[in-house]
């Protein structure tokens, strides 16, 4: 048996022994030669950033010719003000009584974070997105209409790394330094996305004060039927789980893990990036665990499994939390996340799920 998984090992060792372009054998893993935790570094930091009470802090990790996406964002699904907690009751009072209300003990708990009651409840809602720096610097238009966007909309964080995929650990660390440094003490829980992520906030409120979400006829194959509450307020590590996840050996995929990255068979069990919800307890055990951890380039691996294990966090599992895309439109009203969500398309979900005319059905329920 022995000789069995040490041929399995050589094997795997074989398939996994093409470098990344820009992660090779000898690139040094260790996070303190890309990041420094004592020294300022961001290009651009939002004034004032988290400075008052905010029950759900989203970073949404974006790029420096993301501009257009970013703005689609603030005008759909990012525009907490109108898209915060009472649109709950617009998408899913038609199925008033086939879902769970939030805790009382979670809105006392929380009422700092709130104001108004009832229908009428409105929970601080805080959204930023988190940026890198083009492979050469950018033309001086491109650089002046980022900061004149900065300065506009007050809510880029940019840092002076390249931004690339196989750089996305290094901007999420980044994330977590930022939060760690300035938000432990308002904020009271954070969420991260993609760019191309949609975020049903009302949804995502709703879970954190402890309800639950109907069961929709076109969410059947997404969620389960029974949905656990929301109870703690510390160690909250919620998204899409991935268990027992094994490196891709196909070097033209995305997601390829080279042996000398990851010498190991099997991925601790990690959310995905997509979107997943952290306390924010949980951020600074991530980004304390982060400097004795090596880097892998896979940010959701690095931040919510190896990460986690080191620091003893445990990531759950949540149906609501998607990491694919769906053709059904019903979908985006009855999640947290789904993905694919750019340009047309975004416009298109978001347009559907304000029109609250349209009420979606639930399982063997036609609703006209």
């Amino acid at each position: 048996m022995f000789q069995v998984y040490q041929l399995n090992n050589f094997l795997e060792l074989v398939k996994r022994n093409t470098p990344l372009s820009d992660w090779k054998i000898n690139t040094s893993l260790n996070l303190r030669d890309y990041i420094w935790p004592l020294e300022d570094t961001a290009l651009i930091v939002p004034r004032g950033f988290c400075g008052q009470k905010t029950l759900l802090l989203i970073v949404v990790l974006s790029s420096v010719n993301g501009s257009a996406q970013r703005q689609l964002i603030r005008e759909t699904w990012g525009n907490t003000t109108d898209f915060n907690y009472p649109v709950f009751a617009k998408l899913h009072g038609h199925l008033k009584g086939s879902y769970l209300p939030p805790l009382k003990s979670r809105l006392r708990h929380y009422a700092d974070y709130l104001s108004g009651e009832g229908e009428t409840l409105t929970a601080s809602v805080q959204l930023v997105f988190m940026l890198g720096s083009s492979k050469s610097d950018l033309p001086p238009d491109e650089s002046k209409q980022l900061q004149q966007e900065a300065h506009r909309y007050n809510d880029i964080i940019q840092e002076s790394f390249i931004d690339t995929y196989n750089n996305l650990t290094l901007k999420s660390v980044l994330a977590l330094k930022h939060v760690s440094k300035s938000c432990s003490n308002s904020t009271a829980f954070f969420f991260k996305c993609d760019d191309d992520t949609f975020v049903n906030v009302p949804n995502l409120l709703h879970f954190i004060l402890g309800g639950t979400v109907p069961l929709y006829n076109d969410t059947i194959k997404y969620t389960s039927s029974w949905q656990s509450r929301l109870g703690g307020t510390t160690e909250v590590m919620r998204g899409y789980k991935f268990s027992k996840s094994k490196p891709i050996m196909n070097t033209t995929s995305k997601w390829y893990m080279p042996h000398y990255m990851y010498p190991h068979s099997t991925y601790p069990e990690y959310l995905s990036g997509g979107g997943y919800l952290l306390s924010i307890d949980v951020v600074q055990r991530l980004y304390d665990a982060a400097w004795s951890t090596k880097m892998v380039y896979l940010e959701d691996l690095y931040v919510t499994g190896l990460c986690a294990k080191r620091a003893h966090l445990k990531p759950l599992h949540s149906s609501l939390f998607y990491f694919k895309y769906s053709m059904q439109l019903c979908a985006y009203k009855a999640m947290i996340t789904l993905h694919k969500a750019k340009g047309r398309r975004l416009k298109r979900v978001w347009k559907f799920v304000t029109d609250y005319g349209r009420k979606c059905a639930a399982p063997d329920l036609i609703v006209s």
